[in-house]
């Protein structure tokens, strides 16, 4: 009588952890990237080398002479080279824009190669200051994978080595004109595992338990 007593009320504790993972708040895990702890670089590209860039942190002005040209900012991490971002499902921005009609956020990656790989998303801008990109948007040209003679399994995205991010004007930027970008803040989002985890660590103890109570 005591032990099916006992297993009723691990039963209505296992239910009632359950309910109360239901209606839990989902909180994000945020991180975000600090100035000090990256390495800022222009980036530069034109077909007739004519593309002038200023930068500082999280910040750049530049002048096209060429509409096929690029201009932009790119930062690597100087702590252990490297970041993982597996687990994250967004980039969040918050910027300020003049001029620019589009830009180009690449992620780069280490692979098991020991090459970088890009993995990019074009953002059309608008007058909205916060842009959301989610992870799995984020795509590598089909040039990357011929001129490195590597098979692209349905593109397949992988985060866990992160070495930097360049943002750059899009495809097709006026020229002769100022293009501005302030990156007031620049983020990861992701789910927070740890209530979960939390319940699947409650609910084992209550099922040995359980096993324990009917084997004496």
């Amino acid at each position: 009588m005591k032990k099916r007593y006992l297993r009723t009320v691990l039963l209505l504790l296992g239910i009632a952890g359950i309910v109360f993972y239901a209606f839990f708040p989902s909180e994000k895990k945020v991180r975000c990237v600090e100035e000090n702890f990256v390495n800022f670089h222009p980036y530069n590209y034109s077909a007739n080398g004519d593309a002038l860039v200023e930068i500082e942190p999280f910040a750049f002005k530049c002048r096209l002479s060429d509409e096929s040209g690029n201009c932009g900012i790119k930062f690597s991490f100087a702590e252990n080279g490297h970041k993982n971002w597996n687990l994250m499902d967004s980039l969040v921005l918050n910027l300020q824009t003049d001029g620019l009609e589009e830009l180009i956020v690449q992620i780069q990656t280490l692979t098991d190669y020991d090459i970088t790989k890009p993995h990019l998303k074009e953002l059309h801008l608008t007058s909205a200051k916060r842009y959301s990109i989610a992870m799995e948007h984020f795509y590598t040209p089909d040039y990357w994978y011929e001129q490195h003679s590597v098979k692209n399994y349905h593109n397949i995205k992988k985060f866990s080595a992160v070495t930097g991010v360049e943002i750059f004007s899009g495809w097709k930027n006026p020229k002769d004109k100022p293009l501005e970008l302030k990156i007031e803040s620049f983020c990861l989002e992701g789910a927070n595992n740890t209530p979960f985890v939390a319940l699947v660590i409650y609910l084992a103890i209550l099922i040995i338990t359980a096993i324990s109570v009917r084997i004496r």
